[in-house]
């Protein structure tokens, strides 16, 4: 069940991010994850875009997972934000997705924007250190 609940918190994150990529521009870092009641949640931080970084983003997104987990409970959770692959620096959309077993891992899918569409590379994914359910919380 939880491998499930990991993939629907990466479709629902890759197609949102598809969709503002189609509206023809990057975005914000945001996440979304799956409570234990089985709703689904959105979520995003709230800061001045002139005077904050996709770090600063991920940073917030990460302490508010971490507050939903102690306040509601999580089974899944992850984030995306539009960034470049490591193997040829191309447009990439990178995500962070952890399950409550504090199993992580890293998707990026390279994409390349066409005059109607966007082609999206096959993903690399690759085991992480969890940072949302980690034993430091």
């Amino acid at each position: 069940m939880l491998q499930q609940h990991l993939q629907d918190t990466y479709e629902y994150l890759f197609d949102t991010a598809h969709r503002a990529l189609k509206e023809g521009g990057s975005f914000a870092p945001f996440g979304a994850g799956i409570r234990k009641t089985g709703e689904q949640i959105h979520t995003n931080v709230d800061l001045p875009i002139e005077r904050s970084a996709p770090a600063d983003h991920i940073s917030g997104l990460i302490a508010g997972f971490r507050a939903d987990e102690e306040e509601h409970g999580l089974i899944a959770a992850g984030l995306v934000f539009d960034g470049r692959a490591r193997s040829d620096d191309a447009a990439a959309l990178c995500f962070h997705i952890e399950g409550a077993n504090g199993r992580a891992v890293e998707v990026i899918v390279p994409y390349q924007r066409l005059v109607t569409e966007i082609a999206f590379d096959p993903p690399q994914i690759s085991e992480v250190h969890p940072e949302i359910f980690s034993e430091t919380m």
